[in-house]
């Protein structure tokens, strides 16, 4: 169980390091996927972090298993972007259709 806990709380680091980077950086939100993807998987690689070890699957080597677990990572960083909007605190990105005056009415 705590391995699933880990795993969705790094997902959210992921995302929020993310979003940290593309407000600053802004020329990298076309790529912001891949961006997420690839820092998932360093983040997992820099911790040496397998979550399939954890719960006693093997795999066929030990690399497999960390960069898996960084694609999981990063799988995880895309529902917490989807839960995050629903509940109305995504990114600046997926606000940028809400309007906050009253909308007009064509008679």
């Amino acid at each position: 169980m705590y391995e699933f806990a880990t795993v969705t709380l790094l997902g959210l680091v992921a995302l929020k390091v993310t979003d940290l980077v593309i407000e600053n950086v802004p020329g990298l939100d076309r790529i912001r996927t891949l961006f997420t993807f690839v820092l998932a998987i360093v983040v997992a690689v820099a911790l040496d972090y397998s979550v399939f070890a954890g719960f006693g699957i093997t795999v066929r080597e030990a690399w497999m298993g960390t960069v898996g677990t960084g694609l999981v990572v990063g799988s995880l960083a895309s529902a917490w972007a989807t839960v995050l909007g629903w509940l109305g605190t995504g990114s600046a990105a997926g606000t940028a259709g809400i309007r906050n005056e009253r909308p007009r009415i064509a008679a």
